[in-house]
């Protein structure tokens, strides 16, 4: 971890992904209550956080497009921009008391398509900045500053919120982006050549193309999909009403969100030392650490049993994400990874608004419990699933010659 703080390019780097990040926890709870304070009832409420999502997942690809065929550097810096701009005048409305719900959601998803750009640029850009045999601890850095903002950021925003008001929260939330954007402008990327910039639809074919011949990118990310749609967007939509009804209100469930964070903190300290020969074989089976804690949510367990089982949730979390990145960074081309990036994404972002839409009718006709115990079950039966992929089982953690790269297969 230290030789890498002390390159100049990966601190800097460093710095805008932890500024960003931070943005990206404070925002939530900002938003919600800036939201309420305006009136809005719990239909509006949605529609305004909805507003900032769906543009992610529209123009996703799109951003994988543009990290791969022009500076990604250019791009983040951009989208910094943007969203700095966007969440100052969320600011500057609710605190001259000027806003409607219609302007939150309106620039929420500007801030929402910038976010769709940044992302994918921010995964490739890793491969510009940092040795090959380094990346693996370098995505571990920048996942556990993500988890560390899950904490700290909504803890803020909370703070802010009640005492000067949401508008101040949306003021530190531009100047996180702006923090970004300075360090990003200071980046100083190695020179290389950019690659040849075809039509955009051939662009886009290419992509899909190189998605398609890799069965472990394939498989990773309907992995991704199903768990996103079948046991977290339920978990996120009759947790919170479990812990209003039966567990003691919205205390109870930031005690278990904290116990996911902390989880996701220390797995992220594990990937920077754990490097598995074969690291697909961990991301795909380490899911099963989802299903004690939706059983145990469904059969009402205390918070304090249920915020000790978030923590290997958590830290699931982390060494998938971290694993799964590594893999797109060594085994996808470097004209590729962005597209790669943003392809994954936008499959696996899809599914959870259809899962947080469907969760709570399919609850109220077959039960809340039904509903959790079923997403532990996918959870678990998921991995022998991913795990019949040949190239899943054998890609191994650094390219080699035995590696075939089109295929993404390896042999042992």
């Amino acid at each position: 971890m230290t030789p890498l703080l002390r390159d100049p390019s990966f601190r800097r780097y460093f710095i805008a992904r932890t500024s960003s990040h931070l943005g990206d926890g404070l925002i939530s709870i900002a938003l919600l209550f800036g939201a309420l304070r305006l009136g809005a009832s719990p239909t509006e409420v949605g529609l305004v956080l909805l507003a900032g999502r769906l543009p992610v997942v529209v123009l996703t690809i799109a951003g994988g497009l543009a990290g791969d065929l022009i500076s990604r550097r250019a791009v983040m810096v951009a989208a910094d921009v943007v969203r700095c701009a966007a969440q100052a005048l969320t600011a500057l409305l609710l605190i001259t008391g000027t806003a409607a719900l219609w302007h939150l959601a309106v620039v929420q998803a500007v801030a929402g398509a910038a976010t769709a750009f940044f992302a994918p640029a921010a995964a490739g850009l890793v491969a510009d900045v940092v040795p090959e045999a380094r990346r693996g601890q370098a995505n571990a850095l920048v996942n556990a500053s993500q988890h560390a903002a899950t904490l700290v950021g909504p803890v803020v925003s909370a703070a802010l919120v009640a005492t000067v008001g949401a508008g101040v929260s949306f003021a530190v939330d531009a100047a996180t982006f702006a923090v970004s954007a300075f360090a990003l402008v200071t980046l100083r990327v190695p020179d290389k050549p950019l690659p040849a910039r075809p039509a955009l639809l051939d662009a886009l074919r290419h992509g899909w193309r190189d998605f398609r011949a890799r069965p472990w990118l394939q498989a990773t990310t309907v992995q991704v999909a199903v768990i996103n749609g079948v046991c977290i967007s339920p978990f996120l939509v009759l947790g919170p009403i479990i812990a209003d009804e039966h567990l003691g209100g919205p205390l109870a469930w930031a005690l278990i969100g904290n116990g996911y964070a902390v989880g996701a903190l220390l797995g992220s300290a594990l990937a920077l030392r754990w490097r598995p020969q074969y690291p697909l074989r961990v991301a795909v089976t380490i899911p099963v650490a989802l299903a004690p804690l939706l059983v145990l949510l469904a059969a009402g367990a205390p918070v304090p049993v249920l915020a000790a089982a978030a923590v290997p949730a958590g830290v699931q979390s982390a060494l998938y994400a971290v694993f799964t990145d590594t893999a797109r960074l060594v085994h996808v081309p470097a004209d590729l990874v962005a597209r790669a990036t943003g392809f994954s994404t936008v499959v696996g972002l899809a599914a959870a608004p259809v899962g947080m839409a469907l969760a709570g009718p399919v609850a109220e006709r077959v039960g809340t419990s039904s509903v959790l115990v079923a997403g532990a079950v996918v959870a678990v039966v998921g991995v022998p699933v991913a795990l019949a992929v040949r190239s899943v089982r054998w890609l191994p953690a650094v390219a080699g010659s035995v590696t075939v790269e089109r295929q993404g297969v390896a042999e042992p």
